[in-house]
């Protein structure tokens, strides 16, 4: 039994060894500031760590755990943004920084990197030779010098279609041309042909296929050709639902590949327009016994989330004002206020919220607001005059709370009772004094 046990530890060991591997990057002009790094895991991608430049631009951070598929490397502002496909090993790189993006972009370890670093630069080229070069080459004759060149660049184009052999990259450009391939759709039959070959994806592919970042546009994908030629709202709500349903049995919503399939179509169809179907799939996800994934989570309380219902709770990375969490606050009432520096609106609405602040605070109420920052000193600069309880963790739309909450645009206020019951939410204090 001992022998037995302490076996299991050193595989369990080496797994973990070997599931972890590194991203190392040198970010000319951009020095001490951070990096964000996501990948994806369902319908959407995820942060999973911040790390900041050393003073020569390099970082490096680990990836925790067995993936393949797309890292997304994004500058503090979400302006710029590198996609690197890997498959489980290390990878490193080096770019330049500039008018908040990167450029210039070299990698020198990672061998599906490097492809698809190649890949990408063909495809760029491609578009132009589809889309540009024609228009061009119709303003001059077959004899002219010009006319030469660009047939010559025509066929230097594609000689350097990399058509990789490496595993992970092959199927990555092949999910991708099955996305790009909507574009091109414009009968019942295609449409069928292609529901077909996105079906068979969704139900028999491995994790490559979250891990490509296309799962969500190959479900919407499906959805539209299932309505394609359909007259009537009825009737595409009547197909829609028909399709949803035949979806997740096929994928099955205790899996974690069904519930990433029921938030992409969280994601593809507006409350506004479909909310009676939506209501379907969120009692669905209610009733379920097993472990959800977290992106389903999050919908599911954002939805959840009507007056009355008990708010999420926000845990505090460290202590502001000596409290550790929103729920940990205690007044008769608090307003949650999600908002950010950089934001006009929110900028806006400040005079008017530190205007109510000074007679709520006397009624026994408190203000707990969650900024959506990522420059620490803008948000410093920001809160000096705000008296009530500030966080920030300087994650934009990363931050705690915003998938939970439901938090779309900023500025969103959330007025609770003392037992952090939801009683309204707005988008300007005004709304909440009604």
């Amino acid at each position: 039994m001992k022998k037995a046990y302490f076996l299991g530890i050193l595989y369990l060991a080496s797994f973990i060894l070997q599931a972890q591997f590194k991203i190392s990057g040198e970010i000319q002009n951009y020095s001490e500031k951070s990096v964000y790094i996501r990948i994806f895991t369902g319908a959407t991608n995820t942060l999973i760590n911040k790390v900041k430049t050393d003073k020569n631009g390099k970082f490096t951070v680990t990836i925790p755990q067995n993936y393949k598929g797309i890292v997304q490397v994004t500058d503090q502002s979400k302006h710029a943004s590198l996609d690197i496909l890997t498959d489980n090993k290390d990878v490193k790189f080096k770019t330049q920084y500039k008018n908040n993006s990167f450029f210039e972009t070299s990698f020198t370890e990672g061998e599906t990197a490097i492809a698809f670093q190649k890949y990408e630069s063909y495809e760029s080229y491609n578009e132009l030779k589809t889309n540009v070069f024609p228009l061009i080459k119709a303003l001059y004759r077959a004899e002219d010098e010009f006319y030469k060149a660009l047939i010559k660049e025509e066929k230097r184009i594609m000689a350097s279609n990399p058509a990789s052999e490496l595993p992970l990259l092959k199927y990555y450009i092949q999910v991708g041309e099955l996305s790009k391939a909507s574009n091109s759709v414009n009968t019942k039959s295609m449409a069928d042909i292609y529901k077909n070959k996105i079906y068979n994806r969704l139900v028999n592919d491995n994790d490559n296929l979250e891990g490509s970042g296309y799962l969500a546009a190959l479900v919407l994908d499906y959805l539209r050709y299932s309505i394609f030629g359909a007259q009537s709202q009825e009737e595409i709500n009547t197909i829609l639902e028909q399709e949803i349903d035949f979806l997740l049995k096929e994928t099955d919503l205790e899996t974690s590949r069904g519930q990433n399939v029921l938030s992409a179509v969280f994601m593809a169809l507006p409350k506004e327009q479909f909310g009676v179907l939506l209501e379907k799939y969120y009692a669905q996800v209610n009733a379920l016994t097993c472990v959800i994934t977290e992106e389903l989570s999050n919908s599911l309380a954002a939805h959840n989330l009507a007056p009355g219902a008990l708010t999420p709770n926000i845990i505090f990375a460290e202590p502001v004002k000596g409290y550790k969490s929103l729920h940990e606050v205690k007044a008769d009432k608090k307003i949650v206020v999600f908002w950010a520096s950089w934001c006009p609106a929110c900028r806006n609405e400040m005079p008017y919220i530190k205007e109510y602040y000074e007679n709520f605070k006397k009624e026994g109420g408190e203000i707990i607001a969650i900024s959506l920052d990522y420059n620490e000193a803008d948000f410093k600069e920001a809160i000096k005059d705000l008296d009530w309880i500030n966080y920030t963790e300087l994650l934009q739309w990363d931050t705690q709370g915003v998938n939970s909450f439901g938090v779309t645009s900023t500025p969103m206020l959330y007025l609770l009772d003392k037992d952090n019951k939801l009683i309204k939410k707005a988008d300007h204090i005004s709304k909440l004094m009604d």
